[in-house]
């Protein structure tokens, strides 16, 4: 048998008599660039959409305010001229004894500094009131609170006597809790009370 050197052998094979079997070339055009494109671009949208959806879900509305009471730091004035501010609000009381007691609460959580409590009514009225812990006396200014809230713009808007006393924007909010400290039946007890924190910059004096 004579083999020579180089010599390729071809096979070819004859055509299925079924067109379904014989392979046929196939081209497909993949804008990959486009679909990437578009994919990233609707992963942003989405993204910026759940954030933006979160923020708004975390603003307080008008609702969050009428009939509820709150607390500032008032040592050396705070709550009049500081540039920021904390209210401070006792989300529930889980006893009575609680409620009675709602003023030693304040001042724990304010470290036994003078306060200023607020009492935020539902027809716009608004009662302040200002806490001596040295004295143990309260005082108040004389003449007639009112207060507004512009959801939109987060800012907290207090009047005293028709004119805008001072203007408060929320810069934060946060939950937080207090462990009160008491004696009952000359047995220490203590009572977890769940809060609501607000930080506000003063706008106007």
């Amino acid at each position: 048998m004579l083999v020579l050197a180089g010599t390729k052998l071809v096979a070819r094979l004859p055509a299925s008599d079924f067109p379904s079997e014989n392979p046929r070339p196939q081209t497909r055009n993949f804008p990959y660039t486009n679909t990437l494109a578009i994919i990233m671009k609707n992963t942003i949208l989405i993204i910026i959409l759940t954030f933006t959806i979160g923020m708004k879900a975390q603003d307080l509305t008008k609702s969050d305010f009428k009939k509820t009471e709150w607390f500032a730091d008032n040592e050396n004035r705070n709550f009049y001229e500081s540039d920021k501010i904390t209210l401070t609000r006792i989300l529930k009381f889980n006893n009575e004894n609680e409620k009675l007691n709602k003023t030693y609460i304040k001042l724990q959580q304010n470290q036994n500094g003078n306060i200023t409590e607020l009492n935020f009514k539902n027809s716009g009225e608004l009662f302040v009131e200002d806490l001596n812990v040295e004295n143990w006396s309260n005082s108040k200014l004389i003449g007639k609170w009112k207060w507004k809230f512009d959801s939109r713009n987060q800012v907290l808007n207090l009047y005293f006597k028709r004119k805008l006393y001072s203007a408060f924007r929320i810069e934060s909010k946060k939950k937080d809790s207090i462990i009160w400290k008491f004696e009952h039946n000359n047995k220490a007890t203590e009572s977890k009370l769940n809060l609501l924190v607000l930080n506000l910059i003063r706008l106007k004096k």
